[in-house]
């Protein structure tokens, strides 16, 4: 299958079975899009708990972005997730707009935001000082681990060209009660970053190992919240 069509395929068996259910580490305040200067291109900064109608804010302020060289719009992420169908949605807007995602020093990005809209990206790098926060997808209504959320948010990261054991191995064995955090280079070790041609960035899981977790490990959701 082509890879768009894929894509299309998980986004709309997403919608399906995902729009009830909410990934985050804890209430925030609503995401925010403003435009700044970043690399010599005009970015888009997201900020803040994904909520529904975030897709069409964020279409919205990707209108004024500007494309780097590699004629991509760069969105920088600072949230701790928020709602796996809305976070799909995002991604049908980044892919037709063709968007890199960044994590910048001393940003958080965790859950929704990690799992969807980061690893959704096309060239998607977490500075030095930067984290992503990893757990499984719960259920909304009893929190329960689901595991049809984490295979479908692994196979929208496998298609995009994140290693699919390393993201599924990571929701499985963290509880959606805790954050697995990765700072800059575990994310590129386990495969989840992929930085522009001659950037260095982006090693596949296997390529270096071991893929130590030398990071901040796992914490409580609560605790986690003190970070975002």
């Amino acid at each position: 299958m082509h890879r768009l069509d894929r894509q299309s395929l998980i986004r709309t068996v997403a919608f399906a079975l995902l729009m009830g259910l909410i990934w985050y580490v804890r209430p925030a305040t609503a995401m925010t899009f403003t435009a700044q200067r970043v690399e010599g291109s005009e970015a888009v900064v997201a900020r803040g708990t994904i909520e529904a109608g975030d897709a069409g804010r964020l279409e919205q302020a990707l209108r004024s972005a500007t494309r780097d060289g590699f004629g991509h719009k760069i969105l920088v992420l600072e949230s701790n997730g928020g709602q796996v169908g809305e976070a799909f949605a995002m991604v049908a807007v980044m892919d037709r707009e063709q968007v890199s995602t960044l994590v910048r020093p001393g940003a958080t990005c965790a859950s929704a935001c990690a799992q969807i809209l980061f690893l959704s990206g096309i060239h998607r790098v977490v500075a030095e000082g930067g984290r992503l926060g990893l757990h499984s997808c719960h259920d909304a209504k009893d929190r329960a681990r689901s595991l049809a959320c984490n295979q479908m948010i692994a196979q929208n990261a496998m298609v995009r060209g994140t290693p699919y054991g390393s993201i599924l191995a990571f929701m499985q064995l963290t509880a959606p009660a805790e954050v697995r955090w990765l700072d800059s280079r575990e994310a590129d070790c386990w495969g989840f970053t992929q930085g522009p041609p001659g950037s260095g960035r982006g090693v596949k899981a296997g390529e270096a190992a071991p893929c130590l977790l030398k990071g901040q490990g796992t914490t409580s959701i609560a605790a986690a919240g003190r970070h975002g």
